[in-house]
């Protein structure tokens, strides 16, 4: 009974919104590890640590035309947050990465993604 009445009492654990929205793009094989750090390290995300180094070590494993998802718990702005992230092995040295998640979510990876996209263009 004890414990049923502390349980009332607990704070519950914050529910991140639904995934509504998604965005992609084509990666040369060595950039994806990098990229995904780099979104690690974005101040306004808190993703788990071994987020980048589980996808870039799961994707040799991954032939052409395979997907893998995985889904990340973090938190984005202080709030509670789920991404997913898909690859796709489009090629064998290029894959595709698609990230699912809120529209402020997506919209910092497209920031990301068109920092990445203009370095590589210079």
């Amino acid at each position: 009974m004890l414990q049923f009445l502390t349980s009332l009492f607990k704070p519950k654990p914050a529910v991140a919104p639904p995934i509504t929205s998604e965005t992609s793009m084509n990666f040369d094989q060595s950039e994806v590890g990098p990229f995904l750090i780099r979104l690690a390290e974005n101040p306004r995300f808190a993703l788990p640590r071994d987020f980048a180094s589980t996808i870039t070590e799961a994707m040799p494993e991954l032939a052409a035309e395979d997907t893998r998802r995985w889904r990340i718990d973090g938190d984005f702005d202080g709030a509670a947050m789920r991404l997913e992230v898909e690859v796709f092995m489009d090629d064998i040295d290029a894959p595709d990465l698609y990230f699912f998640s809120t529209p402020e979510v997506i919209a910092e990876i497209e920031k990301e993604m068109k920092l990445l996209d203009d370095w590589d263009r210079n």
